[in-house]
């Protein structure tokens, strides 16, 4: 009698839809990297008018200043570990 308790009670209700919930858009370094090659492609392609080239370029400046510190703490952050891992004695020793 208990099971059939438990099955009453974790069946949905009639009338009830459950929808899953759609998980928020990531925009990761690796798709940041991807656009600043698009900017850059496409500027010496000719794709862009006189007057959006300011814009563009602003843009482009502030994508690539960003990338290049985010691969400064990453080589930051490496040589930081690598000595950790060197230091450790050899087996043997």
């Amino acid at each position: 009698m208990s099971e059939e308790t438990k099955t009453q009670e974790t069946a949905p209700q009639e009338g009830t839809v459950t929808t899953p919930q759609a998980e928020a858009p990531a925009l990761t370094v690796a798709d940041l990297r991807n656009l600043r090659t698009i900017i850059d492609i496409s500027s010496q392609r000719g794709s862009f008018k006189g007057p959006e080239l300011g814009t563009i370029g602003t843009v482009f400046d502030k994508l690539d200043a960003f990338l290049k510190g985010v691969d400064a703490k990453e080589a930051a952050q490496t040589q930081a570990e690598a000595p950790a891992q060197t230091e450790a004695p050899a087996e043997g020793e």
